[in-house]
This record gives structure tokens, C-alpha cells and sequence, in this order.
């Protein structure tokens, strides 16, 4: 009762201040040719899109690509193009979980059955004998483990798991290993939920039991799927898991099966007006940025979902900072904007970016399937933690509902993509309809009933029914971008340049630019399902800054910064980012450059006497004086 009195004080008392310029929205000209189920954004300005097999009633062979269910996608921003190539995938990697490994290679995990497997699959009515050589079948791929080089553009997916996964979450640690967490046996069955439950998590490589069985998701289950999942710190992984949270210890042996001695668990959230914090009833999550002024302390935030008692969608937001004493949820103010499935975008500033989403429902169906989500969100929100304040700062046109995706790029943009349910005025008839859903006297049928054939497999789509299938980009501009002076990386030679924890480095900068305030490292993200592990803001301290040369340490280990490619950003006093050069941050000798006290003074590098390693405490001090401190920096899911 005391949470929801406060959750309902916090939901009046936002701050009030002069509302920030809004940014603008474009569509890219040009396809994805693959749905992005499955985003993930690679070097040189390129995505990953991955989608399941087509199913009937739609036609079982994606034109764009012959079948092939990804595809690496070219951006160019300016000129507001994009085009793709196909990167053939094998076993079928739909609702897989995924992450940025330590060396910039993805992992791709779990995924769904053979593409034969279920009864709406129109595979197994495709006119070729062998669909293997044609290279449109799909093989199981619920056990698989992938691997994607980024610089060959070649899948590696011989490896397997212990067990098939399908939603599982995957977090790359500070030591650069996989935490794999969760996931079905199978597709939901709720007829045979004994049997598709897989409430275990496992290490990769492999360490301790091939696989360990947790009581909190063996409890949960079905509301396991996709938990919310990041690395700490301090070196522990938090998950969260439908409304209770713990803190595992990666480092620690959970003993024989069913005692599990490597987890506390932490405060869950009290009893509010909503539904499970997981799927089908999907939020999303992300963590506030980790500062070096404020000793690299991680709370994690969690916002919308489904009401309980309405199935509006939720504009709630709780937080936890869990590796505090006695940490404790506590509320948010609320979004200006309930959304069910939304996806949460840190911008360089510091700022979170809010998107996509339906206002009615719960996530699940296959594609086509509108009847369980409605009421396309399309107002853009924007949170700023430094007045714990939320504004609405555009406008979005493509709906983005179940299926989707958003993305930072290199020069400050958010790109959103994907959704499988573009067909929902079928159904529904208008945007603003909800709350029928499958109580309709006619389910599944809806306003164009011949849109919606249920009767047979074979029975075809009506005249006049829509693609449910979105491959356009939609691309928005914050408005930090609206022409102001920006500062400028001299990257010459600092592409792709890797730095090691502990390490103190120098970055030139362009004259002709804005004079720097703060650093602002981003991480390279991968995103699915409002899934988003990777996602993650590290300020270090400025130890020297000015127009054309700035100074600053790298986070002491992978704890803080896990392994991995980096948007290395400049920011100016006024909050303006630089575009952004790609830095890979990993193990390796500690350097260090000298620090200026005034000028411009070319950097100095020297190897320090001892290693940067990824998963060390996180109570290194800096042991230098400051320059200048950083600114604001139960139906059937299918």
C-alpha cells in the first residue's frame, strides 16, 4: 500500500521545467529485406536483422531475399538510404537471445524448431523437393549456440547448448563469458507447460553444472521468458524475474542441484495495478548511466507493461539501485505515454529515449496476429534522470508493434525497426480501438473478416488485406541534432582502436569544433523482444579537456564496461555529442598518456606495470587530480 501511494505521488510530482526543442522523425528510403525480430547493430554503420520463416496464410518465401531470414543492412544516414545483403542462417534462430561479445563477435542463442514444426508452417507445402539445397528450410536451432563475425560476415553454428532455449535472455559478462538465462523447451504450450519448462541457466564456456537450475525461475515459469538480466558492477549479475529480483555470483560454484549458494535474493516489487514485469505482459529495462563521479553506482529501471485490472498498456516505471544495503524498489515518475512493448534508448547526453509500443494487450501471436495487442503508441518520451522528468519530444509514423526494435547510431540518431502486426487496421479497424481483443464474438476474424482465415491451412488472405511485414527504417533525430556547433574526433587512426581497462588515453580533437565537457562510452547493442543487455552509458571522470585534446581513464575492468565495441562521444557543455568514433574495450597492458595542464599536448603512451583485466573489483581510484568533473551526462502465445 505504501508503494502504490508513492508510485501515485510520483505519477503528479514531476519536476516542472521549460520543455527541451523536439526532435525530428524520417522514414530511410530503401528495405531491410528481413524483419527485424532481431536487431543488432555492427561497425561501419550496419545492422543485423533476423526474422522467423514465414508462415500461411502468408507466403512462405520472403521475396526480398529468396527465404533467407537475415540480413546485414547499410545505413546511410545522411542521405537517408539504406540497403541489405542476405547473411544465411541455417538453424532457425527466432526468438533467440543475442549479445556483443568480447572481440565485437555476436552471439545469437536458442531459438525455435525446425521451420516444418508447426502447422501454420507452409513450408511443408512448398512446391521444391529440396528445400535444404534451395537454402530456404530451417533447421531446429532451439540448442544453438551462433556466432556472427562482423568483419568477414560469416555465421559460425556448429556449437549447442545444453538445452533448447527459446526467449532466453543472454548478458556477455565482465570477464567476457555468456550468462544464458531461461527460455522454453519449446513454443508455449499451456496444455504442456511441465514439459517446455526449462528454469535453468548455464555459463559459456562452460563452468561449474552444464546447466543450474534456479528455484526463482522454476517458480516463475511461465513467466520466465526474456528476464530482465544485467551485469553489476561489483561483478554479480542481476536478474529479475516477474516481480522478484536476485544478484548471482558468476564467480561462485551454486553447489549440488536445488541448494543454489551463489545468489541473494534482493527486495521484489510490492504489490501495484499490474501485470508480471516479463512477457507476454512485456516492459522494458535499461540502466541509468554509470558514472565514475558517482563511484560507477547501477540502478536499473524497468517501465510500462500491462495494467491488471484494464490491460491498458502501463505508464509505470520502478527502479533499483541493487548493490546498495538493503536496496529497494521505488517509483518512477510515470511516462507520459502507457506502452506495452517499448523499447528504451540511451542517448549520449544521458537521456533515455522512449519508443514504440501498443496501448492495449499483451505481446505474443503469430504474424498477422493483431488480436492480441492494439492502439499503436506513437508519441516519443523522453526521460532525464539529472530532474527525474519525462517530456514528449516527437511524433513517430510507422506503428511499431510486436516485433520491434530501436537503436543508437554513431552520429546521436535512434533508429526503430521491425513489427509483424502492420495488418492491426484489419483488424481493428481504427488506431485508437481496444480492450475487445479475443472476446470479440468473431475472434480472430475482425473487421475485414476475409483478412483472417482460421477455417484451413489452405484457406488464402482476401482482396485488399496488408502485409503485416514492416521493412522500412524509421530514423529520429534528437534535438541535440538541430544544427548546433558539435565537437569533432580527429579519427585518424582511432577507428576501431582497442583500449584497455585502467588505461589512460588521449583523443584529438578538430579545432573547428565545439571545445569538450564530459566523454560519454556507449556500448554497441543488440535488441529484441524490448530485450536489451547490452545497452549500456559509461562516463569516466575528464582529467583534461579543451577545443582540440581531451584526457580520461578507462573504467578499471569489465564489471563496469563490459568487453566490446564502444561509441566513443565527445560532449560539449551544451550537451551536444560529437559523432561518434568505434573503440573496442578489452583486457590487455595498461598504458597511459601524459595529462596537460593547459594546451594541446600531443599524448604520450607508456605501459604501466600492471594488466587491465575484465571482471576485477570495482574499487579502483583514478590517483590523479581532477581538471574538470563531467556534466549532466493464460491464452495461447505463440
Amino acid at each position: 500500500m505504501l508503494f502504490e501511494s508513492i508510485a501515485a505521488l510520483a505519477a503528479v510530482a514531476v519536476a516542472v521545467q521549460a520543455a527541451p526543442a523536439s526532435g525530428t522523425w524520417s522514414t530511410l528510403d530503401g528495405s531491410t529485406g528481413s524483419l527485424c525480430i532481431h536487431s543488432i547493430l555492427l561497425p561501419d554503420n550496419q545492422l543485423m536483422c533476423i526474422e522467423r520463416p514465414h508462415t500461411k496464410p502468408y507466403p512462405w518465401i520472403n521475396t526480398n531475399t529468396n527465404g533467407v531470414t537475415a540480413t546485414v543492412i547499410k545505413m546511410d544516414t545522411e542521405k537517408g538510404q539504406i540497403s541489405f545483403k542476405p547473411a544465411p542462417i541455417k538453424y532457425n534462430a527466432f526468438c533467440a537471445g543475442h549479445s556483443q561479445g568480447a572481440d565485437g563477435i555476436i552471439h545469437v542463442i536458442g531459438g525455435d524448431h525446425s521451420a516444418s514444426s508447426t502447422l501454420m508452417d507452409a513450408s511443408k507445402n512448398w512446391p521444391m523437393q529440396n528445400k535444404t539445397d534451395a537454402g530456404t528450410f530451417l533447421f531446429d536451432g532451439v540448442s544453438k549456440i551462433r556466432t556472427f563475425d562482423p568483419k568477414t560476415n560469416t555465421w559460425d553454428e556448429s556449437k549447442d547448448m545444453t538445452s533448447g532455449r527459446w526467449y532466453p535472455t543472454v548478458v556477455t559478462m565482465g570477464d567476457g563469458a555468456l550468462f544464458i538465462a531461461s527460455g522454453s523447451l519449446t513454443n508455449l504450450d499451456f496444455g504442456n507447460l511441465a514439459n517446455t519448462n526449462n528454469p535453468t541457466y548455464e555459463y559459456y564456456p562452460q563452468r561449474y553444472q552444464p546447466a543450474i537450475r534456479s528455484q526463482i525461475l522454476d517458480w516463475a515459469f511461465p513467466h520466465s521468458l526474456y528476464p530482465v538480466a544485467f551485469q553489476l558492477p561489483q561483478g554479480k549479475l542481476f536478474m529479475m524475474v516477474s516481480n522478484r529480483t536476485m544478484m548471482i555470483d558468476p564467480s561462485k560454484d551454486p553447489g549440488p542441484a536445488g541448494q543454489e549458494n551463489n545468489y541473494d535474493e534482493v527486495a521484489s516489487v510490492p504489490s501495484m495495478n499490474h501485470q508480471p514485469w516479463i512477457y507476454p505482459h512485456t516492459p522494458t529495462s535499461f540502466l541509468l548511466p554509470l558514472r565514475e563521479s558517482d563511484n560507477w553506482k547501477a540502478t536499473v529501471v524497468i517501465c510500462g507493461g500491462t495494467l491488471n485490472t484494464t490491460k491498458d498498456a502501463s505508464p509505470d516505471c520502478i527502479s533499483i539501485t541493487p548493490e546498495v544495503p538493503n536496496a529497494k524498489w521505488v517509483p518512477l515518475p510515470n511516462m507520459p505515454n502507457g506502452r506495452l512493448m517499448p523499447d528504451a534508448t540511451i542517448l549520449p547526453d544521458g537521456s533515455i529515449l522512449l519508443t514504440n509500443g501498443a496501448g492495449w494487450g499483451q505481446a505474443g501471436g503469430n504474424a498477422g496476429d493483431c488480436e492480441f495487442a492494439s492502439a499503436p503508441v506513437f508519441p516519443t518520451d523522453l526521460y532525464d534522470p539529472s530532474t527525474n522528468s519525462w517530456t514528449t519530444v516527437g511524433t513517430s509514423t510507422i506503428p511499431r508493434l510486436y516485433h520491434s526494435g530501436a537503436l543508437l547510431l554513431q552520429d546521436g540518431s535512434v533508429i526503430t525497426t521491425g513489427s509483424e502486426m502492420q495488418n492491426y487496421l484489419d483488424f481493428w479497424g481504427t488506431p485508437e480501438a481496444k480492450g475487445v481483443g479475443i472476446e470479440m464474438v468473431n475472434p480472430k476474424r475482425g473487421v475485414k473478416q476475409n483478412c483472417y482465415p482460421t477455417v484451413s491451412d489452405d484457406e488464402p488472405l482476401g482482396v485488399g488485406c496488408t502485409d503485416p511485414y514492416e521493412y522500412r527504417i524509421e530514423l529520429f533525430k534528437p534535438a541535440y541534432l538541430n544544427g548546433a556547433a558539435r565537437p569533432a574526433i580527429s579519427a585518424a587512426g582511432l577507428e576501431g582502436s582497442k583500449w584497455t581497462y585502467g588505461s589512460t588515453v588521449g583523443v584529438q580533437l578538430s579545432a573547428s569544433g565545439a571545445a569538450a565537457a564530459s566523454i560519454s562510452l556507449m556500448r554497441y547493442t543488440t535488441t529484441t523482444h524490448s530485450t536489451n543487455t547490452d545497452q549500456r552509458m559509461i562516463v569516466p571522470t575528464l582529467l583534461f579537456g579543451n577545443a582540440t585534446y581531451v584526457v580520461f581513464k578507462i573504467p578499471p575492468n569489465g564489471n563496469i564496461a563490459p568487453p566490446g565495441n564502444y561509441h566513443l562521444f565527445i560532449m560539449s557543455k551544451d550537451g551536444i555529442p560529437s559523432t561518434a568514433v568505434r573503440v573496442l574495450l578489452g583486457d590487455g597492458a595498461v598504458t597511459a598518456v601524459s595529462v596537460p595542464t593547459s594546451g594541446s599536448t600531443a599524448p604520450v603512451a607508456t605501459t604501466a606495470g600492471a594488466s587491465g583485466k575484465s571482471g576485477a573489483s570495482a574499487g579502483s581510484t583514478l590517483g590523479m587530480s581532477l581538471v574538470a568533473l563531467i556534466g549532466l551526462g493464460a491464452m495461447l502465445i505463440i
